[in-house]
């Protein structure tokens, strides 16, 4: 009788915790690196070329789960100089709580006008990495039109436009 009731509070725990794992998502949200890419692509004037790199499950982690993750590097992370690329400096360095309600929209959708994948969007084979049971970490090439990204900020008033420098 004791060993059933034990068997059946452990279960109703596990349940639980399921339960509240579920609710939370995998705790990946922006859950990123990014990295100047040097692959021998050149990019158009005033885009950028990155690589990021995205954790969590890995039906979450799809083409546009990579391409929000980079948009959301380039406003409020920067990335590194690597090689002979120059790195950036946060477009928003203040962050996302500064300008909540504009973020909370653009990450709706608008995001994708500024970003494209390199290669179809296709993985190299180093690009796929199982972390464990459950998690991976999925690269991918990336195209951030920067400077149109800098322009929409300035018009819509949440960075300073340059111009103030001359």
């Amino acid at each position: 009788m004791i060993y059933k009731r034990f068997i059946i509070a452990v279960v109703a725990l596990f349940s639980f915790s399921l339960l509240s794992y579920a609710d939370k998502g995998d705790g990946d949200e922006y859950h990123y690196e990014l990295v100047s890419y040097e692959g021998g692509v050149a990019a158009s004037p005033g885009w950028q070329i990155v690589k990021v790199w995205s954790y969590g499950r890995r039906e979450r982690l799809t083409r546009e789960y990579n391409m929000r993750n980079a948009i959301h590097g380039i406003l409020f992370k920067g990335y590194p100089k690597m090689g002979a690329n120059a790195g950036l400096k946060a477009l928003v360095p203040e962050g996302y709580e500064a300008h909540k309600e504009f973020f909370d929209e653009f990450f709706q959708g608008k995001y994708l006008q500024y970003i494209q994948v390199t290669n179809n969007g296709m993985l190299d084979a180093g690009d796929v990495i199982k972390l464990d049971k459950r998690r991976y970490k999925i690269g991918m090439v990336v195209m951030v039109n920067v400077n149109g990204l800098r322009q929409y900020l300035e018009e819509k008033n949440i960075i300073k436009g340059l111009d103030f420098l001359f």
